[in-house]
């Protein structure tokens, strides 16, 4: 049998179980029609309970393994007729930390997905939602417990639900183009996104064999994941492969210069050790690892670290991040539906980072005198009446909401009245409550604990979600908007964005719409907040 990744165990014919026997402890799955998809690249078994198949660890693309493979663009996943056991989690990408929990190890071989389908249903054209996980793109998997998706799969029996892996870091977003022999691996710059992309043409290829409508796609993600789904639109291949996008606390901010690519990469070069991209290609798996860890300790002011973001290439991406917003005002995106919004306490996910309040409290202070010091003399008059805006707060509470409008609500406003300009199905969201306790409040990621019932571990805190008509109620919109393109619910209507009024539906004690919740201070900073995004190459201007 053809050998299919590192991943998947072969399951082995009858007459071979009857000669060697077979260990009760440990039996091999047996195929029903829940729990056998056949696929171009092999049958893949999943692992049956009572109510949901999940599928873990079948490889998307040819792995990118090897001397000839690692940071290169991923090639399909090969054809293949053999019936594999997809059962265990795959291996996750390489990273600073194994997010895990025990469940999984690091490995190149991380091009992998995992599919939930409940068995509540048995309809063979289920929508489709795909998860994108966050993480910085330099971190976290879908091995992490807290985008284990069986919870929201089981609920929602005539959705089928896919979780896909990436590379990240070091191993996904590279500016090699003054390495000697860097020349050869101009994709390198944006692994990450690519690998998505191939991630996606798999599904659009074989999701139908496990239920679902490779004609009813929608992305879903958050972080830097929501960032992912607001670039692949604008990459070429990306056409006809989904039609609606939920973007969660984030938006097309999120990337970098070449030149700050290459900053990256020097910090790579200096850990390593290593001259040139013969002997990066030598580098061990552990080698990788400790150059990771180090390679992150680099950079670790000011709530950044050595982000590997996105990379404006000229190729992948623009080489303007301002094209990127025009793309979003055009026709052909206006044909995606939009839902998009954020939290009312974002950075304060840093508190625990950065080490207590105090620490926070001055990263934030250094974080606005510069992003001042980046501004012409009109955007430092608009600067200073956004922070007068904010007079009657206290000072934290203008730095947070400074970085939260920065970091967040301005590109994201920005896409929603460009897509709504166009013509585009649109809708916001801005979750006010519930929060986690006092201190942290309603940080980045709170979400997803109410969307996927699980705690939500962070640094040294484990947040459990309360009860209340969030948890409810997020799912069920979410999982509206993927069949209809609409998210309201029999108890909620929800108005589409425009820029005149900028409905938006709020999540607080209570679910309303509200107009202008931020009475349109985004606008006093879109001309920068565009121009320098939330990349690192900022801090440098």
């Amino acid at each position: 049998m053809k050998k299919l990744g590192l991943l998947l165990m072969p399951l082995i014919a009858i007459s071979s179980l009857l000669s060697c026997g077979n260990s009760k402890s440990d039996p091999l799955p047996v195929i029903t029609d829940y729990n056998s998809a056949k696929c171009n690249n092999g049958t893949f078994v999943g692992d049956e309970s009572e109510d949901i198949v999940v599928w873990r660890g079948i490889p998307y693309a040819t792995q990118p393994v090897g001397k000839n493979l690692r940071w290169k663009k991923a090639l399909p996943a090969e054809d293949n007729n053999g019936t594999f056991a997809a059962v265990k989690p795959g291996h996750i990408p390489i990273g600073p930390n194994n997010d895990s929990q025990g469940t999984a190890e690091f490995g190149e071989d991380c091009l992998v997905l995992n599919v939930y389908n409940s068995k509540k249903s048995s309809s063979k054209n289920k929508p489709v939602m795909v998860w994108v996980h966050g993480g910085g793109f330099v971190t976290e998997s879908i091995s992490q417990p807290l985008y284990d998706l069986s919870h929201i799969a089981n609920q929602y029996p005539d959705v089928i639900f896919v979780a896909i892996e990436y590379r990240e870091g070091f191993m996904g977003f590279m500016n090699f183009e003054k390495v000697p022999g860097g020349e050869n691996y101009k994709d390198a710059t944006n692994l990450g996104l690519l690998d998505q992309l191939e991630a996606l043409k798999w599904i659009n290829k074989n999701i139908s064999a496990f239920g679902g409508d490779p004609n009813s796609v929608t992305l879903f993600g958050e972080s830097a994941g929501a960032s992912s789904i607001s670039f692949l639109p604008l990459i070429d291949g990306s056409k006809g492969l989904f039609k609606r996008l939920i973007v969660q606390s984030s938006n097309i901010a999120y990337c970098d210069t070449m030149e700050h690519g290459m900053h990256v990469t020097e910090n790579f070069l200096h850990v390593t050790g290593c001259k040139n991209m013969e002997e990066l290609l030598k580098l061990s798996l552990n080698d990788l690892l400790e150059a990771t860890k180090k390679g992150n300790a680099i950079d670790t002011k000011n709530m950044l670290g050595a982000a590997n973001f996105p990379l404006l290439d000229g190729v992948v991406l623009p080489e303007d991040r301002a094209d990127m917003y025009d793309m979003w005002e055009s026709e052909e995106l206006a044909n995606i539906d939009l839902l998009i919004g954020s939290n009312r306490d974002e950075v304060k996910y840093f508190i625990p980072i950065e080490g207590n309040l105090e620490s926070f409290t001055e990263a934030l202070r250094w974080v606005v005198r510069k992003d001042r010091t980046c501004l012409n003399d009109e955007e430092k008059v608009m600067f200073d009446a956004f922070m007068d805006t904010l007079s009657g707060e206290n000072e934290l509470e203008r730095l947070q909401q400074y970085a939260d409008d920065m970091n967040f609500r301005a590109g994201n406003t920005n896409m929603a009245i460009r897509h709504s300009n166009a013509g585009g199905n649109t809708y916001m969201y801005y979750l006010e409550k519930p929060g986690v306790n006092e201190e942290f409040g309603v940080i980045h990621g709170t979400e997803m604990m109410y969307l996927f019932d699980n705690p939500f571990h962070h640094v040294t805190y484990d947040f459990i979600p309360m009860e209340c008509e969030l948890k409810y109620q997020i799912k069920e919109m979410w999982v509206n908007f993927a069949k209809t393109g609409n998210p309201s619910t029999s108890e909620h209507e929800w108005t589409k964005f425009s820029e005149d009024d900028r409905q938006t539906m709020v999540f607080s004690d209570t679910l309303e719409m509200k107009k202008d919740i931020l009475g349109q201070r985004e606008n006093l900073m879109m001309s920068w907040a565009e121009r320098l995004g939330n990349g690192a190459s900022k801090r440098f201007c």
